[in-house]
Parts: C-alpha cells; structure tokens; sequence
C-alpha cells in the first residue's frame, strides 16, 4: 500500500477488512477495477509491431514485451514457442541472432 496514491489509496483504504482473502483475489479486484481496458486486436497489433525502443533497457523492454504478451487473450494468444521466436524481433538484427543463437528453451531462459 505504500506505493498506491490518489484515487487507488482511496479504493485500497475502503475495502472490507478480510474482504480478499489471498493475494491473486487482490490481483483481480486491482485490475478490475484500475486496469485500462484496450481492444483484443489492437494488443494483437501491438504484440507484433514490439520493438525495443532507442535506449530502452532490456530490462523495460522485457517488462514491456511480457506485459503485452500477457494482455493478449487466451484464446488469440500465440503459443509460448512462437513469442519465443518472436522476442528477438525486437532487437538490432546482431542482439537478435546472439539470441536466437542460445537456443534457449523458454521465455524466461531468453
């Protein structure tokens, strides 16, 4: 609660106590009530048009990258092995070859 400020505070100081019982139902209350809803085919373009901005960390792009993949919904989501090919799309074309050159198994490994 020490980050949350203004309207979120606000929405945090009035729940119930004892009102969500694990962590994931906070998760869940949280973004249904503060996540900003986008169009299901505008997250899908913007998955595909994913670049790592001009200095951008790897770390932001990272976040940024699993953010957008996760926002896209389950049933237009690609598959893990795909992102997997896609995520070096993102870099210059000698970062996206060390990567790919890896061979790494998962997301995470990448």
């Amino acid at each position: 609660m020490q980050t949350f400020g203004g309207e979120v505070r606000k929405w945090f100081r009035n729940l119930l106590a004892r009102s969500i019982p694990t962590l994931y139902d906070l998760k869940r209350q949280f973004l249904e009530c503060w996540e900003v809803k986008k169009d299901p085919l505008q997250i899908n373009v913007e998955y595909t048009k994913l670049k790592r901005n001009v200095g951008e960390s790897v770390q932001d792009y990272c976040i940024r990258f699993n953010t957008v993949y996760n926002a896209i919904l389950d049933d237009l989501k690609p598959t893990r092995k795909s992102a997997l090919l896609k995520f070096p799309d993102g870099f210059d074309p000698d970062m996206a070859y060390q990567l790919r050159e890896r061979d790494p198994a998962t997301l995470e490994e990448m």
